[in-house]
């Protein structure tokens, strides 16, 4: 069987980089800062059992700060909290 899924990486901004799970490890961000959290999400047997519950271990991050543009409301960044919750799938 084989393995799939992605990681959730953040930035010391806070910038959401969302990475393959076969690429090498991202150390930095394209803001140009060093990846700081990684969440491995592992999508191999899917992302819900039976009852509705997510079993992938992705981690739904709470928003910062959003900038949007003036004249048509497009989402030009997203800045997110970074958890305080030790890295999972981190290296290190």
């Amino acid at each position: 069987m084989s393995y799939e899924g992605y990681t959730q990486c953040l930035c010391k901004k806070g910038h959401l980089n969302i990475q393959d799970c076969y690429l090498d490890d991202l150390l930095i961000c394209y803001c140009g800062m060093p990846i700081v959290w990684r969440n491995m999400v592992d999508i191999t047997n899917g992302s819900y059992d039976e009852q509705g519950k997510r079993i992938d271990r992705h981690i739904t991050l709470k928003i910062k700060l959003q900038r949007k543009c003036k004249c048509c409301g497009a989402i030009l960044e997203t800045i997110y909290h970074i958890p305080k919750t030790k890295s999972k799938g981190d290296r290190k």
